[in-house]
């Protein structure tokens, strides 16, 4: 894969201007978002979590998979989505959606019975209230090892590193390594289609400090915890965080929501699939 990324390493001076980069902008000129809706694009993201948690990151076991395509029993129940990068096509990154099954066999979420119980009350009392078929986890958020090597971050299997950035040799624009915000808005979308109104997730320390730089902060985060390495489990409601971003950061609010397209269902009302038009 080549994408015409140099690593650089940040100085205070980027730091400090971080706060003024429009993400969407940058973003939206090197990458993509694509939902997997047919099997092909459900087979990249298979190929990627492949090359992430078998090869690169060894949480499941290689043998298990053939096919060289990971996948496990939660995938019917899930939505997945890709980040391409635009010039060359390539399947940079992947996230999948857990939802809820139709039957008792389906109705439980990887991260519940081994992290929620870890949370606080409030937490779990929050997601208690939650209609179970509107609460998703958000899973299997992965980044290729040639992308990630590109960025000198191929030590965790999200290739989230607190302070990086890369140059954008095609254009000369300079670019951030933020492709978590890119999945979010990925996520965003998948939970429009779907009715989710709260997500939950397992997520490396910094990968929330990264996030929440970016205004990305969950009403719940418990402590870290073992699970696939250290994680912190995390509960909110979609609603409530996206407001969030658009009070504390309007350009990530702008990539997540796809300017405003992409609006999550607020809890306890019948759901309405909220995306308008854009002119």
């Amino acid at each position: 894969m080549h994408t015409g990324f140099a690593l650089q390493h940040d100085t205070e001076k980027t730091k400090n201007n971080q706060a003024q980069e429009d993400v969407s902008t940058i973003f939206n000129s090197v990458f993509n978002v694509q939902l997997a809706t047919s099997p092909e694009t459900i087979n990249e993201v298979f190929a990627v979590r492949y090359q992430v948690y078998c090869i690169d990151r060894p949480f499941e076991d290689p043998n298990c998979f053939a096919d060289k395509r990971e996948h496990d029993s939660y995938d019917p129940q899930s939505a997945h989505a890709l980040i391409r990068h635009r010039i060359t096509g390539d399947s940079v990154a992947a996230v999948r959606l857990v939802m809820a099954g139709d039957n008792p066999e389906q109705s439980d979420f990887p991260m519940e019975r081994p992290c929620l119980p870890r949370m606080d009350q409030s937490a779990q009392k929050a997601f208690a209230g939650a209609r179970r078929e509107q609460i998703a986890e958000i899973s299997r958020m992965s980044v290729s090892r040639e992308f990630r090597r590109r960025l000198n971050e191929d030590l965790s299997a999200t290739g989230i590193s607190d302070f990086t950035c890369y140059t954008d040799a095609e254009n000369g624009k300079r670019a951030m390594p933020y492709i978590s915000l890119g999945l979010f808005s990925a996520i965003l979308q998948m939970s429009v289609r779907h009715g989710i109104t709260h997500w939950m997730a397992v997520m490396e320390p910094a990968q929330l400090r990264l996030l929440k730089r970016f205004g990305v902060e969950f009403d719940h985060v418990g402590p870290v915890m073992e699970y696939h390495g250290r994680r912190r489990p995390a509960f909110t409601e979609a609603a409530s965080l996206i407001e969030g971003i658009r009070q504390r950061r309007p350009d990530v609010w702008s990539l997540i929501t796809d300017n405003g397209r992409y609006l999550p269902a607020k809890p306890d009302t019948k759901y309405k699939v909220n995306e308008r038009e854009v002119a």
